[in-house]
This record gives C-alpha cells, sequence and structure tokens, in this order.
C-alpha cells in the first residue's frame, strides 16, 4: 500500500484497491442527510434530527463518512459489506484490513486540510470509538487511528473507557454514560480538536455518544471520521443511499 502524500498516485490506488465496491458517500439535502448520509426529505434526517433536538452542541460538530456500504436482504453478500466485517475478523483478513486502512490514510491526504478549515484547525487530540466485546487497543479501529499521521503523537492519543450506561436500552440510542474519559486523559480532551475515528455508522448512536462524553468532558470540537455507512438496496425507503453515488471511491 504506497502512494505517499501524491493525490493522484492514492486516487488510482483507492480505484484499484476498492473502486469496485465502495462508492463515495454524499450529501445532497432533500436526497441524503447532511450529517450521517443516510436518506432525507431536508437537510436532516429523521434520527439525527432528533439527536440534535436532544443533545444540541454536545454532538459531534462535524461528521466524515467516506462510503457506502452495501447491505442486502441476507440472501447476498456485497463485497463493501465483507471488507467492513472481515476486517475485524480473529484474525482479520489481510486485504481488507489494509483496505479499511488506506480508507483512513486517504481521508487524511485528500481532506484532511478541508477537514481543519471546517473546524478552525486541525485536530489536536485522536482516539476511536470502543468496543465493549474488545476495548482498548486492541480493537481493529484502533490500528485504523494509528494511520493518522497528523498530531498523532502518543501524547496527543487518548483511549475511552466504557461507560456505566454502555448496555442500557434502547441499545441504539445516544446517552452521554456509554463511554467516560478517563481522569489520565482529562488534559488531552480539554479544549482540545479531537478526532474521533470509527469503522461504520449504523444509526451513529455509539459514534455520537462518543462525542457527547468528549464534549462533556471539555473538548472544544469533535470531529467523526468514519469508513463506512451501511446502505440497504432492498427498500425504497432506503435506496438514495446506495444511488446517490454513482461514482468509485476515489475524490
Amino acid at each position: 500500500m504506497t502512494a505517499g502524500g501524491d493525490p493522484d498516485a492514492l486516487r488510482r490506488l483507492l480505484d484499484r484497491r476498492v473502486g469496485a465496491f465502495f462508492r463515495n458517500t454524499v450529501r445532497r439535502p432533500g436526497v441524503t442527510c447532511t450529517v450521517c448520509t443516510g436518506p432525507a426529505t431536508s437537510t436532516l434526517c429523521g434520527r439525527c434530527r432528533r439527536h440534535e433536538d436532544e443533545f444540541g452542541d454536545r454532538l459531534a460538530d462535524h461528521v466524515v463518512i467516506l462510503t457506502y456500504v452495501r447491505l442486502g436482504d441476507g440472501s447476498d453478500w456485497h463485497q463493501s459489506a465483507h471488507t467492513v466485517w472481515a476486517y475485524k475478523e480473529r484474525p482479520p483478513a489481510p486485504k481488507c484490513a489494509n483496505d479499511m486502512a488506506l480508507m483512513i490514510k486517504a481521508a487524511e491526504t485528500l481532506h484532511g486540510d478541508c477537514i481543519a478549515r471546517q473546524a478552525g484547525g486541525p485536530w489536536t487530540a485522536i482516539t476511536f470509538v470502543p468496543s465493549a466485546g474488545r476495548p482498548g487497543a486492541s480493537h481493529p479501529v484502533a490500528n485504523l487511528a494509528r494511520q493518522i499521521r497528523t498530531n498523532n503523537a502518543a501524547e496527543n492519543r487518548l483511549l475511552l473507557d466504557i461507560g456505566p450506561g454502555f448496555d442500557a436500552q434502547p441499545a441504539r440510542s445516544v446517552r452521554g454514560d456509554r463511554f467516560e474519559v478517563p481522569l489520565s486523559y482529562l488534559a488531552r480532551v480539554r479544549d482540545r480538536h479531537v478526532l474521533l475515528i470509527d469503522d461504520t455508522w449504523t444509526t451513529g448512536s455509539k459514534a455520537q455518544s462518543a462525542a457527547v462524553t468528549l464534549h462533556d468532558a471539555g473538548a472544544a470540537k469533535v470531529t467523526v471520521l468514519c469508513v463506512a455507512r451501511g446502505a440497504r438496496t432492498n427498500g425504497p425507503t432506503t435506496r438514495p443511499c446506495s444511488t446517490a453515488a454513482p461514482s468509485p471511491t476515489t475524490r
């Protein structure tokens, strides 16, 4: 996996490695949600609107989702879905793990300056959305966070703990107590722009819960950088996710 910092070479590598099955997300008001890129009939989808109504500016300041993952009806298994699933198998599928890492590397190279402009400055701390089943740095998403080069020295990294409300119902709801910032990491959060890495966005409940936790701990800005957004293709209410982005992941 080599392309260095050459944007054109990186686009060619993306096209060769993942262009056949990953598709760029689209933010198009009235078609897709400007936060989660899922189907929407206005600026925000219903779920993201409810999140905003309840949590306001405690949510992520910016959400960057890179590609759609095509979810079928159970009778098929698209390569995009296989990639985001198999990269975290035990052991992981090497190509899938490399392709997921490539997406994060490409996002920083191609979009890092845009993320910094939107947030008023580059990120100054980095973490990822943890898993209760594989907490800490053992989860493959931690390796995605390691792909970031900018401000990713050890003193800028932090781990989120699983909070007391992690298993609270309904499971797919945003809560401020699903995660915790350990006391030892508070100084790495306060007044910082935190880049929060995730692999898959389904409802956004975990990523936004983590963003709420970071804001409550004093983060000045939180940007979510997520590889994949689930998009079903077997129903009219979900079809815009997969039809609004006809081009391969090469931007």
